[in-house]
């Protein structure tokens, strides 16, 4: 079922979407920025993903961020992906302008003081090594991206290239993209919960209605090239075992052939009954495991299949048996009763999603970033109107050795 919504639109651009549900003593304020990683310049990465830590520092009339919301025992976090950086707070409905207050001051005027800059920058720093460069596999998805994305941004991860763009990153670059980006006619606030619809907009007005538009948000991103030949990239690194990584650019959340794409990476390798892992791991013992993805990115994004290849077995056995299944695949498997599979998992999957208000307010404010609310709210027909007919096309289209890039992992 569709989530249930009214919207607003400001003056100044501020897009609202708010979600009623009476049965919940709580709301949530998910406030979402269109601004990711791929908004940034190639030579200094990490800047949205840094900002977004930044952003907790305090802003010009509430140094502590955190302590009003402790007082009112709300919850909060945030998170940025190559598309979007959004924060939430989860707290007692009565208190959902404490959220609004919040959010509002540091959209209109955050605090800039070098010293929690560098504070901030040490903790990212720190995260890129734990999670990136002394982990096993951590570097992985930054090989892979940068061997894939030629010209795009999505080349690097939200994390960023490198350490030293965080390193030298300086407060008046910090300054310009906040300035550009967190501007209100390039934000969406939804709000669920037990809330009214005509007091939040009166609520969203009093604190953010007087916040001018800025910036001059025109995105000049350089687009991929189509790929012309298989790409293949090896790095030996200090690792428990190999793994191999391999991709095929496809279209953006928006394009028509998602949903086959989607359905069809769960086909292929979503769990241990899928065709991949039935195939390559139950049936020929090459791999011991095997799974499928997309990206789901707003710009195109990558259809990826990764494996570790079993002992005894090679990269280059593996991808050679991965690549002679995968080729012929419409050949010869029936699908049928895993394209109906597929679709009542998905249905499940969109169904949870509906479950938590927080869970709500997020998709109610990423479908409006993106697009608009109403262009996902039949989601779930999209995906059950895919036949196989339109599987096999997709795959035709993308899954093709021209548009390959593999990635041997050598430990």
């Amino acid at each position: 079922m569709p989530i249930p919504f009214r919207r607003h639109q400001f003056s100044n651009g501020l897009r609202l979407i708010v979600h009623e549900d009476h049965t919940t003593p709580l709301a949530s304020c998910y406030i979402c920025y269109f601004v990711g990683s791929r908004d940034e310049n190639p030579n200094q990465t990490g800047l949205a993903h840094l900002l977004e830590h930044y952003m907790f520092c305090g802003s010009k009339n509430i140094p502590e961020y955190d302590l009003p919301l402790d007082k009112v025992g709300a919850q909060n976090n945030a998170h940025t992906t190559d598309d979007v950086t959004c924060y939430y707070i989860t707290l007692p409905a009565n208190n959902i302008e404490t959220a609004l207050w919040l959010e509002s001051d540091r959209m209109l005027d955050l605090r800039f003081r070098k010293k929690e800059l560098e504070v901030q920058k040490s903790v990212v720093i720190e995260e890129f090594k734990e999670n990136f460069l002394n982990k096993p596999f951590g570097d992985m998805w930054l090989l892979f991206n940068e061997a894939i994305y030629e010209k795009h941004p999505y080349q690097w991860t939200p994390i960023g290239k490198e350490i030293s763009h965080i390193e030298t990153v300086t407060m008046d670059v910090v300054k310009t993209f906040y300035h550009h980006y967190y501007a209100p006619q390039n934000a969406v606030i939804a709000i669920a919960g037990n809330v009214r619809f005509e007091e939040i907009v009166f609520l969203v007005d009093k604190w953010f209605g007087g916040i001018p538009k800025r910036g001059h948000i025109a995105r000049n991103i350089t687009p991929e090239p189509p790929q012309t030949a298989p790409k293949k990239v090896e790095v030996i690194r200090q690792a428990p075992y190999d793994m191999l990584l391999k991709g095929w650019k496809m279209c953006g959340r928006l394009g028509q052939d998602f949903y086959a794409l989607d359905l069809l990476s769960d086909i292929l390798g979503a769990d241990k009954s899928s065709f991949l892992y039935q195939e390559l791991v139950e049936k020929k013992h090459l791999f011991t495991d095997i799974s499928a993805m997309i990206t789901a990115t707003y710009e195109p994004g990558i259809f990826v299949i990764s494996g570790r290849p079993a002992d005894g077995v090679s990269l280059q056995k593996a991808n050679d048996a991965l690549e002679e299944y995968l080729y012929s695949f419409f050949k010869n498997a029936k699908i049928e009763h895993a394209l109906q599979k597929v679709k009542n998992n998905v249905e499940s999957i969109l169904l949870k999603n509906e479950i938590k208000i927080e869970d709500r307010a997020y998709t109610l404010a990423l479908s409006e970033t993106f697009h608009s609310v109403e262009r996902f709210q039949d989601d779930r027909e999209r995906y059950f109107n895919v036949n196989e007919e339109q599987l096999k096309e997709a795959f035709e289209k993308v899954i093709v050795p021209k548009n390959e890039t593999t990635l041997f992992y050598k430990s």
